[in-house]
C-alpha cells in the first residue's frame, strides 16, 4: 500500500479525490471504535473506584425493589394500614372493613381502591374496584358543577338480618320517653342537654352547608351491581341486578316543592341498563322444599332455578326528598300548608317484562315476614309538630312509569301443569302510582294505589286463548290499616274500564278458580296471625261487550284469527253502555261456619247481537233478513233498533234485541273450607272430615248445602226474533249450564291423529287430581234458587219484507223460577197476557179492509217442571243424573183473528 500513498496528481480533482479517500479509510485503519472506547472507560472507572462498586449495586437493587413495590405492593400495604386504622378507631363492635389495595393521588385528585369488604351485623357490601375523582380545581357557578366522580365496578350488597323487630321497643332500643320524643319531634331531655344539642345541630348544619358548597353535584357510575336479600332459613332469595348505572346526586336550595317552608330538595337521578329483579334458590337452605319452583319456560339470560320477576333493558330513576324546615303559623288566606315532599319515580323506557304468580307471592310473603315482621303492638300516634318545631314526613310517593310496550305474565300451577295468564300492553303510558304512609293518625293509616293500563290484550294458555282486550283499565285501591295489627282492615277496590271486549266460556271459570286456589294459602289457619278484613270491590265499565261462543256442541275454532283465514265461530254479543258490579267480600271471623256475601250487577242500555262468520251457511240468509226488515216502534216504522248507533259497528254483526235496564242480584251463603293437616288426627274437625269417607265411599248428602239465590230483572225488552237466534240462545244455555260445558277444538281430531294431544275416553280422568289428597269438603252440594223477571216485552217476528212491517207481539211479564239441589230440580214459567198483531198488504175490497190486520191473544201460560236427580253410585266429580221428569202446562184463554195469508 505504500505506492498508493506516495502517488501524486497534477489536477485539482485528483487531489480532492485523494483527500477524500484518505479521510474515509483512515479511521478504520488507525483509530479504535466507539464501543471499544466505552468499554475502556468502564474498565478504567471500575479500576479507579473499586471500593464503591458494592454500594452502587445496592443502590441499583434498591431502586428496582422500590419501583416494584410502588407498582405492585404500595397500594396493598396502604389498604392494610387504612383497614387497620378504620377498624381500630372508627368501626368497632361487629363492624368489619377491609381494603385489599388503596391508593391516593393528590395531583389528579383521585382515590382508588380494590376489593372493599364492609360487613355489619345487618348487611354486607363488596366493591371489586372503585375510583373517586375530586375535581377541586373546578369553579362553582349557578349551575351545579360535578366536582366528585365516583366509579365503582362489581358492587354487591347483601342484607341478611331483619330490618325491624316485631315490637317497637326492640326496634328502637331506647327508653319510652326518648322514643316518644323522637317520634313526636319533641325532646324530653333537660335544658342543658337541649342547648348542647342545639349547638351540635348548628355545627352539623354548618358542616353540611360546607359540603354542599364543596360538592354541588356528585356523579356515581356503577358497572355490574347486585343487591340481595337472603337468609339461611329461607328457601329462596331476592336479587336486584343491573349492568350499568349512571347517576347524579345534587340539591336545590330552597325547596323545589315548598320554598317557603322547607330548606332544600335532595335530588338523585340515575339511568340504568338491564335491570332484573329475580328470585333464586338459596344453596345454604337445608330445610324441606315444600314449594317447588314452577317449570317456567327457560330464557337465554335466566337460569333454570331462577324466577325473574322484573326485567327492563333501559330506564331511569328519580329520587326527590325535601329537608323539612320549621313549622309556622297557619296562613292568613286559609291556604293549606303542603306536606314535606318525598317522591320516587322509576321509568321503564325499553323492553319491560313482568312475571308474577302465586308461587312468587308466597316467596315474597316469606321474605316480608322475616325482614319486616308484623309489629304486635299498637302503632303510636304521630303528633303534629307545633310552631317552631321541625316538620315531619307524612307519606312517600312512589310512581312506576312504563314508557314502552310491556308484558305481564301470571304463572300458576293446576294439577301439576303450568298455566299462564298473559297480558300485553303494546302502547306506552301505563303506570303504577302509590302513596305509602309515614305517619299514624288516631284511627290508623292509609295506603293508596292507582294502576292505569293502556290497551291491554289479555290471553290465557288455553287452546281458546283470547280472553279480553280494552282501551283502558284503571284500578284504584284504598287500604285502611288500624293502629292495632289484628283489627279490621278495610280495602276499597275500584276498577274502571273503557270499551272492554270480553270472551267468556265455561272453562274460564275453571281457569280462574284454579288461579284463586293456587293463590290461596295452603297452610292451616292460625288464630295468632289472623287479621279480619273486608274487600269492597266495585267494577265500572263503559261500552262493555261480552262475546259468548254459541257453536253447537261447544265446538270452537281455536286457530288464531287473521284476515286470510278468520275463525269459524258464532258468538252472542252482549253490549252495554254502562256496567256496575259491586262485590263485598267480608272476612270478619276466624274460620266461620258460613260466610254471607252479595253480588250486584247493574247495566244500562243493553244491546244483543249475533256474530256469524261468512263461512256459515246461514250467513247470507240472515244478512238478507237484516237488510230487508221493517218493524213497528213508538216512533214509527224503523229498520234498526234504537241502540244500534250507540255501539261501534263491526262486521258480521246482526241486532237481535235491546233493553234499557238489567239488574242481577246474587246472594251467596258459603261454608268455609280452610286447609287442614289430615295427619293431625287428634283434632276434632280433622276427625270429622276423615269420617266422611274416601272417594269411593263419600256421598255429597253428608254435607250441608252452599246456597245461591239469584234474581235477574230485565225490562223493558225489545226483541227481533228469528230461528237462528233462538237456536243459538239454546246452544249458549247448553254450553254454559248444560252437558256441553267442556269445549272442543274443531282441529282436535287432526291433533289426535297426529298424536299431538291425547283425549281420554272418560272425561273423569281430567277431573281427578291424583296428586292431591281427597278432601270431601270440595264436593259440597249446591242449592240454587233462580228468579228471572222480564217485563214490558216487545217481540218482532222478523222476515224478509220491504213493504209491510213484521208481526209484533207484546207480553206484560215473563217470570222464570227454578230451584235445584242434589235430589231434584223444580221449574216454573209464568207468562202473563200475550198479544200478537199481524198486517198484510193484500189488496181487498173496501168492505174487507178490516181483514188486513190480524191478532192473537193469550191470557196466560203456566208451565211447571219437576226433575228427579240421583248421585248414587257416582264418584264425587260426576254430575248428578236425571232419571225422571214431570211436566204440567196450564193455558189461559186463547183468542185469534187471522187470515190464512197472515198465518203463512
Amino acid at each position: 500500500m505504500q505506492p498508493l500513498f506516495q502517488t501524486k496528481f497534477s489536477s485539482n480533482s485528483n487531489t480532492s479525490l485523494y483527500t477524500s479517500n484518505s479521510n474515509r479509510m483512515s479511521p478504520s485503519l488507525t483509530t479504535p471504535s466507539t464501543l471499544e472506547d466505552i468499554s475502556n472507560e468502564i474498565i478504567n472507572y471500575f479500576e479507579t473506584h473499586r471500593e464503591q462498586i458494592p454500594l452502587l449495586v445496592i443502590v441499583y437493587l434498591l431502586t428496582i425493589i422500590w419501583i416494584i413495590y410502588i407498582i405492585l405492593y404500595n397500594s396493598r400495604v396502604q389498604g392494610i394500614i387504612l383497614s387497620y386504622i378504620l377498624r381500630r378507631f372508627y368501626f368497632k363492635d361487629a363492624t368489619q372493613i377491609k381494603f385489599d389495595s388503596f391508593s391516593i393521588s393528590f395531583i389528579s385528585g383521585s382515590i382508588m381502591f380494590r376489593n372493599l369488604h364492609y360487613t355489619t351485623g345487618s348487611y354486607f357490601v363488596f366493591v371489586r374496584d372503585g375510583c373517586l375523582i375530586f375535581r377541586y380545581w373546578s369553579r362553582t357557578n349557578k349551575k351545579s358543577v360535578i366536582r366528585l366522580r365516583i366509579k365503582l365496578n362489581h358492587v354487591d350488597i347483601l342484607f341478611s338480618t331483619p330490618i325491624r323487630s316485631n315490637t317497637f321497643s326492640e326496634t328502637n332500643n331506647s327508653n319510652d320517653d326518648l322514643h316518644k320524643g323522637l317520634n313526636h319531634g319533641i325532646s324530653t331531655k333537660s335544658d342543658d342537654t337541649q342547648s348542647q344539642n342545639t349547638v351540635k345541630s348548628n355545627e352539623e348544619g354548618f358542616l353540611i352547608q360546607s359540603l354542599r358548597s364543596l360538592f354541588p353535584a356528585i356523579e356515581i357510575k356503577v358497572d355490574h351491581g347486585r343487591i340481595s336479600i337472603r337468609h339461611d332459613t329461607l328457601p329462596y332469595c331476592l336479587s336486584i341486578r343491573f349492568n350499568t348505572m349512571n347517576s347524579i346526586f345534587t340539591s336545590v336550595s330552597p325547596s323545589k316543592h315548598a320554598p317557603k317552608f322547607d330548606l332544600i330538595t335532595l335530588i338523585y337521578s340515575l339511568t340504568y341498563r338491564n335491570l332484573r329483579v329475580q328470585l333464586y334458590r338459596n344453596r345454604a337452605y337445608r330445610g324441606e322444599q315444600n314449594d317447588i319452583l314452577p317449570p317456567i319456560p327457560p330464557s337465554k339470560h335466566v337460569d333454570s332455578d331462577v324466577f325473574q320477576i322484573f326485567e327492563c333493558s333501559e330506564g331511569e330513576l328519580e329520587y326527590e326528598q325535601d329537608v323539612p324546615g320549621k313549622m309556622i303559623e297557619p296562613l292568613e288566606n286559609g291556604e293549606r300548608i303542603p306536606d314535606v315532599a318525598w317522591e320516587i319515580r322509576i321509568k321503564c323506557n325499553k323492553e319491560t317484562k313482568i312475571a308474577y304468580g302465586p308461587w312468587a307471592d308466597r316467596q315474597r310473603e316469606l321474605l316480608w315476614q322475616y325482614f319486616l315482621p308484623t309489629i304486635y303492638e299498637d302503632s303510636p300516634i304521630t303528633l303534629e309538630p307545633s310552631i317552631g318545631q321541625t316538620r315531619i314526613f307524612k307519606s312517600v310517593h312512589f310512581r312506576l312509569l312504563f314508557n314502552c310496550p310491556t308484558i305481564l305474565d301470571l304463572y300458576f300451577m293446576h294439577k301439576m301443569k303450568l298455566q299462564l295468564l298473559h297480558i300485553e300492553c303494546p302502547v306506552k303510558g301505563s303506570y303504577l302510582d302509590a302513596i305509602l304512609p309515614f305517619s299514624t293518625n288516631p284511627d290508623g293509616f292509609d295506603t293508596f294505589l292507582s294502576i292505569d293500563i293502556l290497551q291491554p290484550i289479555i290471553r290465557t294458555n288455553l287452546s281458546f286463548s283470547p280472553f279480553a282486550q280494552t282501551d283502558n283499565i284503571n284500578i284504584n285501591i284504598h287500604i285502611h290499616y288500624p293502629r292495632l295489627w289484628n283489627s279490621l282492615q278495610n280495602w276499597l277496590i275500584d276498577i274502571t274500564t273503557k270499551n272492554p271486549q270480553i270472551y267468556f266460556i265455561f272453562e274460564h271459570k275453571n281457569f280462574f278458580q284454579a288461579l284463586i286456589n293456587d293463590w290461596s294459602s295452603s297452610s292451616p289457619p292460625d288464630i295468632y296471625s289472623f287479621t279480619p278484613f273486608v274487600y269492597n270491590i266495585t267494577v265500572h265499565g263503559d261500552q262493555v261487550e261480552i262475546l259468548i261462543p254459541c257453536n253447537q256442541g261447544n265446538w270452537i275454532d281455536c286457530s288464531n284469527e287473521n284476515a286470510q283465514q278468520p275463525a269459524e265461530n258464532n258468538y252472542v254479543s252482549l253490549c252495554a253502555k254502562s256496567l256496575v258490579l259491586t262485590y263485598p267480600l267480608p272476612f270478619f271471623e276466624f274460620c266461620p261456619k258460613v260466610t254471607a256475601m252479595d253480588l250486584t250487577v247493574e247495566t244500562e242500555d243493553v244491546l244483543v247481537r249475533l256474530v256469524i262468520p261468512r263461512s256459515n251457511q246461514m250467513y247470507y240468509i240472515i244478512e238478507g233478513l237484516d237488510m230487508h226488515k221493517r218493524f213497528y216502534t213508538p216512533d214509527g216504522i224503523k229498520s234498526q233498533l234504537s241502540l244500534s248507533d250507540a255501539f261501534n259497528k263491526r262486521d258480521d254483526c246482526f241486532e237481535c234485541g235491546e233493553t234499557s235496564h238489567l239488574k242481577v242480584l246474587v246472594q251467596i251463603l258459603l261454608h268455609s273450607s280452610p286447609p287442614i293437616d289430615t295427619n293431625r288426627t287428634d283434632l276434632l274437625y280433622v276427625q270429622q272430615v276423615r269420617s266422611m269417607g274416601n272417594r269411593q265411599t263419600f256421598h255429597p248428602n253428608k254435607l250441608d248445602y252452599d246456597i245461591f239465590n239469584i234474581e235477574i230483572d230485565i225490562g223493558p225488552v225489545n226483541l227481533l226474533l228469528h230461528g237462528l237466534f233462538i237456536k243459538n240462545l239454546w246452544w249458549v244455555k247448553e254450553n254454559l249450564f248444560g252437558w256441553d260445558q267442556m269445549y272442543h277444538d274443531i282441529h282436535e281430531p287432526d291433533l289426535i291423529r297426529e298424536n299431538k294431544i291425547i283425549i281420554p275416553d272418560d272425561p273423569l280422568v281430567n277431573m281427578i287430581d291424583e296428586d292431591c289428597p281427597f278432601d270431601p269438603r270440595y264436593f259440597r252440594p249446591l242449592m240454587v234458587t233462580l228468579r228471572v223477571a222480564l217485563h214490558n216485552i216487545t217481540v218482532h217476528l222478523i222476515y224478509h219484507t220491504d213493504n209491510e212491517p213484521c208481526p209484533i207481539g207484546f207480553c206484560e211479564r215473563l217470570c222464570v223460577e227454578m230451584t235445584t239441589d242434589l235430589n231434584e230440580t223444580r221449574l216454573q214459567v209464568v207468562i202473563l197476557p200475550v198479544n200478537v198483531y199481524v198486517e198484510d198488504t193484500v189488496v181487498r175490497n173496501k168492505s174487507d179492509q178490516h181483514l188486513s190486520s190480524g191478532s192473537l191473544q193469550l191470557s196466560g201460560l203456566i208451565m211447571r217442571g219437576h226433575a228427579m236427580l240421583s248421585h248414587e253410585g257416582l264418584p264425587p266429580e260426576r254430575e248428578t243424573l236425571e232419571y225422571a221428569w214431570q211436566m204440567e202446562i196450564l193455558l189461559g184463554k186463547i183468542s185469534a183473528r187471522v187470515t190464512t195469508i197472515q198465518v203463512f
